[in-house]
């Protein structure tokens, strides 16, 4: 069990929201937001209803910016704070969360690669356009064509490539060039 240093204060805090957006390089809209979602634990001023933040607050926003960083989402932070303000340590958590994110971070690599040379192909292709007036209700050729002729060019190499591959000797060599 750890020592909650973290749990809500039950005297004013000292930090205005703007203070400690300050302090802590934030906004004041995110300081009022993690509030709002109960990552921070202001108290109110009893004559006027303002939030004070603590030092602890201070702590937590420099805590969430830093899970952040990590890749963690605000749900998974809240998760970890949660698990601190019961006495628990949350590292085998974090460490777990990390890989995940890790491996949805490698994923969506993979998919703007896969983004990346499509834009290019696009590009290319569009260079050879010279920006085509629509034709049969199309919006814009640009996009609309391109993947017609990115797939006939795809079809025909794949096409090349199945016949490369029908065409070796007996020995496994090709007859009819690379493929």
């Amino acid at each position: 069990m750890l020592n909650n240093t973290n749990a809500k204060s039950v005297t004013l805090g000292r930090l205005h929201v703007a203070e400690l957006a300050d302090q802590a390089r934030v906004t004041p809209t995110t300081v009022r937001y993690y509030a709002r979602l109960g990552l921070l634990n202001p108290t109110r001023e009893p004559d006027n209803g303002y939030r004070r933040f603590s030092n602890a607050d201070l702590h937590r926003v420099k805590f969430v910016r830093q899970a952040q960083s990590f890749g963690l989402t605000i749900g998974d932070t809240k998760a970890i704070l949660e698990m601190v303000d019961h006495g628990d340590s949350p590292c085998l958590q974090v460490e777990t969360l990390v890989e995940h994110r890790l491996v949805e971070i490698r994923n969506r690599v993979a998919e703007l690669q896969v983004l990346e040379r499509r834009m290019t192909r696009a590009l290319d292709s569009w260079a050879q356009m010279k920006h085509p007036a629509p034709r049969n209700g199309e919006f814009c050729p640009l996009i609309e064509r391109v993947d017609a002729d990115s797939e006939g060019r795809l079809g025909s190499m794949r096409n090349m490539k199945l016949n490369n591959c029908h065409h070796r000797s007996s020995d496994g060599a090709n007859q009819s060039g690379p493929a």
